[in-house]
């Protein structure tokens, strides 16, 4: 956990000095934010709860952090990570879902709604290279353990969505160490139940099999 540890201190420096090398962008996500009837609390967000990993089990990465999650600082904190939590817990996969799973994002920047980061043209360079960033970070934990990466919310992973060069970064990784390509499973999202939808219709096409096989099944084919 030593190299985990590590990185996850990297991460929250990272985090920090973006937000205090970058007080216009900090004014143009606040005056989103404004728009929408609510304060600004941290721009470039790192998830605390990250601090608190013990026994990492799963890696799992959602889009950027919305209004609960900037405000409190935890990634997948409000009604979707409500659904994540008590997916983990009812089919028997953690213990402790904050010792035993690193949540991450796609990107660290906050806005309350994920299309809302297409309205930050003027840092578009600051965008990208959040996502480098990330994708990095979540291929360097899965390095560094014996576990798995579940990527969720794939719709903006497209050559013009979103979310492109996070893909882009995740595919520079395994082209270099392709044994990573096993250990890392696209799913829809958590929110909307979208998905246990997908996993539900696999289960319902093979009752057979465990909850763990079901996953391996579901699983998207971006790569």
């Amino acid at each position: 956990m030593n190299k985990i540890q590590d990185l996850v201190r990297n991460f929250q420096k990272h985090v920090s000095k973006v937000n205090s090398e970058n007080p216009e962008f900090f004014q143009v996500i606040a005056k989103l934010c404004e728009s929408y009837g609510y304060h600004l609390s941290n721009a470039a967000v790192f998830n605390k709860n990250l601090l608190k990993l013990k026994n990492l089990k799963y890696i799992l990465v959602a889009d950027n952090p919305g209004m609960t999650e900037q405000a409190q600082e935890c990634y997948l904190v409000g009604k979707a990570g409500k659904m994540a939590r008590n997916f983990f817990a009812n089919n028997g996969l953690t213990n402790d879902f904050d010792e035993e799973v690193a949540v991450l994002n796609k990107t660290f920047i906050h806005t309350k709604s994920t299309s809302d980061l297409k309205k930050l043209k003027e840092f578009k360079n600051l965008f990208l290279d959040s996502q480098v960033f990330m994708a990095n970070l979540a291929v360097d934990m899965l390095e560094a353990s014996d576990c798995e990466l579940w990527i969720t919310g794939c719709s903006e992973l497209t050559e013009k969505g979103l979310f492109a060069q996070y893909l882009k970064t995740l595919k520079e990784r395994c082209e270099k160490a392709p044994e990573f390509k096993e250990k890392i499973f696209f799913y829809p999202h958590f929110s909307f139940g979208n998905f246990s939808k997908n996993l539900n219709s696999v289960r319902t096409a093979h009752p057979e099999m465990s909850i763990k096989e079901a996953l391996k099944v579901a699983t998207l084919n971006i790569f």
